[in-house]
Order: C-alpha cells, then sequence, then structure tokens
C-alpha cells in the first residue's frame, strides 16, 4: 500500500512537471542536427532520437568524419516542444533494453549560443555505450587471448597518449564519471540519508494514514494539469518573461537582504521582549472591560463640554476678532523681549555676566530680584530670616507680642487668628508652648484655623496683668526710640522731614473701606522692626511713630530704612 501511494505522488508530481516543462517551453524549429561520436555501435536508420527521455524525432543517416574520423549522427526533429538545442547541449547512445535497439538521447541545454537547424553537436558533448554483450564475449575463448593481445598493443600504442586515453575513456565511459559524482554526493550528503532513511518510515506510515488526502491530492493535481494543458500559451508567455522579471527583482531582493540585515537587532530585541508583549496581550482585554465605566464617563463628560463649548463660542468669536487688527502689536513685543534677552544690548559690560559682555535686560531684572530678595533677608545663628514683610490689613500689619495677640484677640475675637502663620495645626508660642521657654505662657491655648480643632494643651493663658505690664513696657521703649529719632534727625545737617504714620485704631476691615497705602504700611513695619534698636516689640495699638530720611551719613537706622522705602517706592 505504501509502495502504490509513494508511486502515485511520483507519477503525479513527473505529470505536473512534464506538462509544465513542455507548455512553458519555447518552440523549437524543425530541422535536422547533426551529432559526433567516438562510436556509433548499435545505432540503425531509423532508431528512434530522444530529447530528455521523450521522443522528438528518428536517427536520418549515419556517416563518417574524413577528417577525425569521427560518426556522424544525423537526427530529424519532427515533434518540435522541448526548446531550442544550445552550445551546451550533449548527447549519448543508450540500448533499449538488454537485447534492445540503440537510441540517441540529447539534452538541448540552457545557456550559451542556440543552435539553429543543420547545427552541430561536437565529440565533447557526446558519450557512447559499451554494449554489455561484448564485455561478456571477452571472457571466453578466443576472445579472452584476442582481448590480450589488444590491450598489449594497446598499451604499446598509447604509451606516449595518456591525455588522450583519459579523455577516450572519459567520453567512452560516461557511467564511471557519474558513478564518481554520485558517491560524491552520496559521501557529503551521509547525514542526510542517515535522516532520509530513519524518517522515510514515518513518511510512509503517515501517507498511509492520509490515503484519502493522498487520493484527493492526485485527483486535484489531474485537474491542475488538464488546466494547465489547456494555457499553455499563456505560460509560455508568462515563462519567457520570468528571466526579465527576476532580472528585475534583483536590486529589490538585494535592498530586501540588506533591511533584513539591519532590522536584525530590532527582530533580536522584538524576540527578547515577546514574552511582556504576550503578557500585553494578556492582560489587554481584562484593562479594556475595565476601562469601559471611565470611558462611559468621558462620554458623560463630552456632553456636558459640548454644552460648554457652544456657550463660548461667542466669546471666542470676540478673541478672533481681537486678535486680527493686533498683529503689529504682537510683533512690537516680540522686538522688545527679543532685545530683552540679547547680551548684545547690554548697558555695559560686567565681569559678572556670562562671557563679560554684561547682562541682558532679562538677566537683569532677574538679577534685581535676586538682590533684593538678599537685602531683606538676614542671615543669624538659626539661619536666614525675612526682616521685612507687608501686609495689607491693618489688623494683621503690626508686630505681634504675646500681649499684641492676647489684645487682638480680646478685641477682634477668632477672626483675628486669620493673621497666624498656619504651617500646620501647632504654632508655638501662639496656641502652644514655645519649645525655647516652656514656662512662658500663651496667648491663644487651643487655637485653630477657623472651622478646624485645635491642639489640646495645658498651657496657662496670660493673666491681664501680664498684658498691662507687657503694654507698659512696650510704652516705655517706643517712647525711647522716639526720642532718640527726633535727636538724630536735629543734629543732622541734611533737610529732615517727618513722616508720621499712625496705626490706626484696632477695627476690622470692613467693606467699603479706604484702600490701603502701602508705603504707609511698609514704614509702619520698618519703623517698627528694623528702627527697634534696643529690640523691643512694638504691640498693638501703639502710637505714632517717625521716621526720618537723611543724609548718606545716616540718621540712625529707621532713617535709613525710611530712606530707601521712599526710594523702593517712588512714582
Amino acid at each position: 500500500m505504501k509502495r502504490i501511494l509513494i508511486s502515485g505522488v511520483l507519477l503525479a508530481a513527473a505529470a505536473v512537471f512534464v506538462v509544465l516543462a513542455t507548455g512553458a517551453s519555447q518552440q523549437s524549429a524543425a530541422g535536422t542536427y547533426k551529432i559526433e561520436f567516438d562510436n556509433a555501435f548499435g545505432l540503425v536508420t531509423g532508431a528512434n532520437f530522444e530529447v530528455s527521455g521523450v521522443p522528438a524525432g528518428t536517427i536520418q543517416s549515419i556517416g563518417l568524419d574524413p577528417k577525425n574520423l569521427h560518426a556522424v549522427v544525423t537526427v530529424n526533429v519532427t515533434k518540435p516542444g522541448f526548446g531550442q538545442f544550445h552550445s551546451d547541449a550533449n548527447c549519448e547512445s543508450r540500448p533499449e533494453s538488454l537485447i534492445g535497439e540503440y537510441y540517441v538521447d540529447c539534452n538541448p541545454g540552457s545557456a550559451g549560443q542556440v543552435l539553429k537547424p543543420g547545427s552541430t553537436i561536437p565529440v565533447t558533448n557526446t558519450r557512447s555505450t559499451i554494449p554489455a554483450d561484448l564485455l561478456q564475449n571477452i571472457m571466453r575463448l578466443p576472445y579472452r587471448e584476442r582481448m590480450t593481445i589488444l590491450i598489449n598493443e594497446l598499451g604499446a600504442g598509447v604509451a606516449a597518449r595518456g591525455g588522450d586515453l583519459q579523455a577516450a575513456l572519459h567520453r567512452a565511459v560516461p557511467a564511471l564519471t557519474e558513478t564518481d559524482a554520485l558517491l560524491n554526493v552520496l559521501s557529503n550528503d551521509s547525514t542526510t540519508l542517515q535522516n532520509l532513511t530513519r524518517d522515510s518510515n514515518q513518511v510512509i506510515t503517515a501517507l498511509a494514514n492520509n490515503s484519502a488526502n493522498v487520493k484527493r491530492f492526485i485527483d486535484e493535481a489531474n485537474r491542475t494539469a488538464v488546466a494547465t494543458a489547456s494555457q499553455q500559451q499563456n505560460l509560455r508567455g508568462t515563462l519567457a518573461r520570468m528571466p526579465g522579471l527576476l532580472e528585475q527583482l534583483r536590486p529589490a531582493m538585494a535592498q530586501l537582504r540588506t533591511t533584513m540585515i539591519t532590522n536584525q537587532p530590532v527582530l533580536v530585541n522584538l524576540h527578547q521582549a515577546s514574552g511582556e508583549i504576550n503578557r500585553l496581550f494578556t492582560d489587554l482585554p481584562a484593562f479594556s472591560r475595565s476601562a469601559r465605566p471611565a470611558i462611559k464617563s468621558l462620554g458623560q463628560a463630552s456632553v456636558t463640554g459640548k454644552v460648554a463649548v457652544t456657550a463660548a463660542r461667542p466669546t471666542v468669536k470676540d478673541l478672533n476678532a481681537f486678535a486680527k487688527p493686533t498683529p503689529e502689536l504682537a510683533g512690537n513685543l516680540a522686538i522688545v523681549g527679543h532685545d530683552l534677552d540679547t547680551q548684545s544690548r547690554a548697558v555695559e559690560p560686567d565681569p559678572r555676566s556670562p562671557g563679560g559682555k554684561g547682562f541682558s535686560g532679562l538677566q537683569a531684572l532677574l538679577w534685581y530680584a535676586f538682590n533684593q530678595t538678599l537685602a531683606v533677608n538676614t542671615y543669624g545663628p538659626l539661619g536666614h530670616m525675612l526682616a521685612v514683610d507687608a501686609f495689607f490689613s491693618p489688623m494683621c500689619s503690626p508686630y505681634a507680642t504675646p500681649a499684641s495677640i492676647a489684645l487682638m484677640l480680646k478685641q477682634y475675637g477668632p477672626a483675628y487668628r486669620q493673621c497666624y502663620s498656619w504651617l500646620g495645626p501647632n504654632q508655638p508660642g501662639v496656641n502652644e508652648p514655645d519649645p525655647s521657654n516652656p514656662n512662658a505662657p500663651v496667648p491663644d491655648p487651643g487655637g485653630a484655623p477657623p472651622g478646624k480643632p485645635g491642639p489640646s494643651t495645658s498651657a496657662t493663658r496670660l493673666t491681664a496683668a501680664e498684658v498691662q505690664a507687657a503694654q507698659a513696657s512696650a510704652r516705655t521703649a517706643r517712647t525711647a526710640r522716639s526720642a532718640q529719632s527726633t535727636s538724630s534727625s536735629s543734629s543732622s545737617s541734611s533737610t529732615t522731614t517727618s513722616a508720621s504714620t499712625t496705626t490706626p485704631a484696632a477695627t476690622p476691615p470692613v467693606p467699603g473701606a479706604p484702600p490701603i497705602n502701602l508705603k504707609q504700611s511698609v514704614g509702619q513695619i520698618l519703623a517698627g522692626t528694623v528702627g527697634s534698636g534696643s529690640g523691643a516689640s512694638v504691640p498693638a495699638g501703639s502710637s505714632s511713630q517717625s521716621a526720618t530720611s537723611g543724609s548718606s551719613s545716616g540718621s540712625g537706622t529707621a532713617g535709613q530704612a525710611q530712606q530707601l522705602l521712599n526710594y523702593l517706592l517712588a512714582p
């Protein structure tokens, strides 16, 4: 059964190959061709002439070339279709069987010049077969003795013609050459033959188990062969154009090879990442299902957003109308911005600037901000401290002490807690004890931002006597500082100007109140903090204080601070 299946497959493949080969071949011109042989033994006029095993004509005549003593066999091609003969065509004489007649079999070749009818295939491309009966005859007397004589005479005759003898044997015994080639191929493919022998049983078993599929394959091959036979002309034209197509594909294939070599690292990385990619595709369905609620919410938000975008159309229209006549303004701003950001427009060279060319306008502004930050911050034993601060609320602007905090809480109530610098619920020295002085009373135990609970603490409040004593001490220090400032101003050679700023009565800000004078408020801060030479605090509700601006020789710390403030806030 296995042999039948294999035979059927081989026959079907051979039939398809023959149909394709005959249909795709370019038809050769009918005519006669001459074939030279060293020996035309067994050939007769009228014998078959075949091409690749297919009958193509007959032997027309057999002659002898008087110049080189070669046998010349003239064949007549009557069944073209195998293609034209080429200069690499080769022929040989073969017996039909052990007791049959001899015939000529040729391979038309595929390279070199095309041979026209009447051309000659030289003896170098032909081989003659040694009949088996002649080899058997030399084993009998008297042929054996005659063979001995012939070999002796042949040895004497060809003693100096080894090359010619080798060429004659090469052409006379083609089986030896083919056997050597076959043995070389088998020795090189010994491993393949072993694998073939090992796997052939499995293949044959699989074919036997799939006899229905093999039968169907044979039927399909038959139908394919029939359909191909009806399209011989089209197939012939297609295969005739195939060499040109392959020639055009050669550059593309070279580029494809280069692309494959270039993409090899990418493929290696992709192979290494295949596990993660597989995990991604495995987790992607679950992720997609989890994302459905978010996508639905996004869809609902888009409905609301569509309403908002629709409502914003008039505003966008107005912005477009405003943007059309403003290109010149934008261009001028671009020119100004470019000049501010280039060192080529620096006022003067400065070695502190990059390259020493000078600071650009933008760099100068940033440098000013940096210097101002360092100017209003001092560095002491506890690190950087903010020496100048600005408040825009009359309630929060005075310098705070425990006594002033107690007074403000008594007057404003919990509303005064908005003046605290809330960096958390615990404010040491305000709503809980100060770690540097844990025995000192706390002005606002348990205080907290509005709407939030305060920290639980057992700290004691300031008594009324302590508040009054602190207030009296603050008034005494303020009177002494005011007298010292007035005395310094009188001894100055420059004209002094007294700027009296009175801290307003502690009243909460109300709607419709007049705008706050920033210069006046900062002056109060400087007069109460920087100008406090003795370090005394200024409690809430303090009286008016004087800050005098004097000459460069100085008229006290408060006067210098006020002079700097006037310079910074001048129109």
